[in-house]
């Protein structure tokens, strides 16, 4: 089968035949995020204790996430991961996917990884 048809398998590093994980929100992503949140309130002298602060916060970590996301898109797709793996790999459909992160999609988010 080729790779970029099997939904459950991916060239990762070193080129070898990988499956990726799925989302999960557990504790330890709780833990993660919570940590993330103390140390940029720590280096934004910002309070935690105040919600909107709080959020401001975690706002600025979720943009950053998402600015990551289109980079490790694109180099799973150019290691041979199919649409539908990604997808499944983001909690979405292949369709959404494809939309959302590929270069020739009319409303992808073209600042990274495309306009070097």
């Amino acid at each position: 089968m080729d790779e970029r048809n099997d939904p459950d398998s991916y060239q990762g590093l070193g080129g070898t035949l990988q499956s990726g994980p799925k989302p999960v929100s557990d504790d330890d992503s709780y833990a993660v995020i919570d940590d993330a949140l103390t140390a940029l309130a720590a280096r934004r002298h910002s309070n935690l204790g105040d919600d909107i602060e709080a959020m401001a916060l975690l706002a600025s970590l979720i943009e950053q996430a998402d600015r990551w996301l289109p980079e490790f898109v694109a180099n799973a797709y150019e290691n041979g991961a199919s649409w539908r793996r990604i997808a499944r790999t983001l909690g979405t459909s292949p369709d959404e996917a494809r939309l959302r992160f590929s270069p020739d999609s009319p409303i992808a988010d073209t600042r990274w990884p495309y306009n070097f």
